[in-house]
């Protein structure tokens, strides 16, 4: 059931307004007083389809950072746009000349291709982002951008699914 959610969200995407919704869905996660309260954030570099986060990125106010794919898991690297290469399935990261970041994250924005209304997301299925969050050693707020096509009742998780703890969609903020 997993894959064929991911399927059908993943052709869902394709025909939405990406620009619109995401446009909304940033505006709603600025509004959130956990976001204005927090200083260093895990944000996404958005993949075509995905909720735009350069918004987000750019945000001068905050310390920001990118994951870097590493063999099997993520690094945390400060954000610096005239440091970025293109990583692991064509995703912009941070080069290999930035030191990976030790700094506590307030906040991580968590990428999804689905969702259901329980928190529990649906990736890309390489586990990348479940098994960052089982070897952190803090529990920072999780916050999943997702557009409401793609939030279902049922997400079929596993043991091992992390689940967020808000979800923004272009229609709503959803605190798990």
């Amino acid at each position: 059931m997993k894959n064929e959610l991911r399927k059908l969200s993943l052709e869902k995407r394709k025909h939405l307004n990406i620009d619109l919704y995401s446009k909304k869905i940033i505006n709603k996660l600025f509004s959130l007083n956990e976001y204005n309260r927090s200083k260093n954030i895990l944000c996404y570099y958005p993949l075509k389809y995905e909720v735009q986060t350069i918004k987000c990125i750019e945000d001068k106010t905050k310390n920001i950072f990118l994951p870097r794919v590493v063999k099997n898991d993520l690094e945390i690297c400060k954000y610096d746009e005239k440091a970025l290469c293109i990583g692991c399935f064509n995703i912009m990261e941070a080069n290999k000349n930035i030191q990976p970041s030790t700094e506590k994250m307030d906040i991580i924005i968590i990428p999804a291709v689905a969702a259901d209304i329980n928190g529990y997301r649906i990736g890309y299925g390489k586990g990348f982002y479940d098994r960052f969050f089982s070897k952190l050693p803090y529990s920072p707020l999780k916050i999943m951008l997702l557009f409401s096509d793609c939030l279902y009742e049922n997400a079929y998780p596993e043991s091992f699914d992390v689940k967020a703890d808000i979800i923004i969609t272009e229609k709503n903020i959803l605190r798990i």
